[in-house]
């Protein structure tokens, strides 16, 4: 520091002209401040440390369980019961699942739709073979589903008439 200050007051000697005077230890604050007061008054005020409003309420419900049996809670806190499981609840509040066609059981997920009809997936199956008709094409004869052989299978033309598929995109 010696060295940085005689480097200093030789620099400004020569740029002034004149000596000049150079203390490098700092001046002490000075005390009547407002914010050396400020900072002084927290060190010197000992304290002890402040607690929440929620848990000082908290701290006051553990610590009175005695007074809880003559019915009274400490200000800010409720009475609250345990959640309990409706049984058999309202028919209005439990969803509707569609019925499957084929197995009679609720559909939850993907649902297949032909003619009003709602399917499993896995119940979109010919009547005859149980082939999956997802991407083949389907047939209701009499109500039932079937792939394109046993539906052929199941119905005749009229005499005079050939038997031919149509499919819902086909032009004629």
């Amino acid at each position: 520091e010696d060295n940085i200050a005689e480097v200093l007051e030789e620099k400004v000697t020569m740029a002034v002209g004149a000596p000049l005077q150079i203390s490098i230890e700092p001046e002490p604050p000075a005390q009547n401040s407002d914010v050396y007061k400020m900072l002084h008054e927290n060190e010197e005020s000992s304290h002890e440390p402040r607690q929440s409003g929620s848990f000082r309420a908290i701290q006051d419900l553990l610590q009175t369980d005695e007074s809880d049996d003559q019915g009274q809670r400490p200000t800010g806190t409720r009475s609250v019961k345990a959640p309990v499981a409706k049984v058999g609840g309202s028919p209005a509040s439990v969803q509707k699942l569609p019925l499957c066609d084929k197995c009679g059981n609720g559909i939850v997920g993907t649902v297949v739709k032909a003619r009003d009809k709602y399917r499993h997936p896995e119940c979109f199956v010919c009547s005859d073979c149980d082939m999956n008709l997802k991407q083949k094409g389907y047939f209701f004869v009499e109500g039932q589903l079937y792939c394109e052989i046993h539906a052929r299978a199941r119905t005749k033309p009229p005499e005079g008439y050939k038997a031919m598929p149509v499919y819902p995109n086909m032009k004629a």
